[in-house]
């Protein structure tokens, strides 16, 4: 369950059982995809609110180890912490 439970950038909440694109539930690839396109614009409003520029490959790296991480049953919260902590270390931040 904790896969449909994501709290997203700004602090809103998405509850229950994601819609899909054709208006039945999303499940997993559908689901992947929802969660890493939310993760990539959350990665890049705060590289860019930090003025920095991400070396190619680090929101993409970062954002399928969050989605890996949840896959494997992870809270929203433990897969970021995870995740910054290693897309830190493999890119030098």
């Amino acid at each position: 369950m904790s896969r449909f439970r994501l709290f997203l950038a700004g602090g809103s909440l998405l509850a229950g059982t994601l819609l899909g694109l054709a208006g039945g539930p999303a499940r997993g690839a559908d689901l992947d995809a929802i969660v890493l396109a939310y993760c990539q614009v959350a990665v890049e409003q705060e590289l860019a609110q930090s003025g920095k520029v991400p070396p190619a490959g680090l929101t993409d790296y970062a954002c399928r180890c969050v989605v890996g991480r949840l896959t494997q049953g992870m809270s929203l919260d433990a897969a970021r912490h995870v995740c910054r902590a290693s897309t830190a270390r493999r890119y030098s931040l």
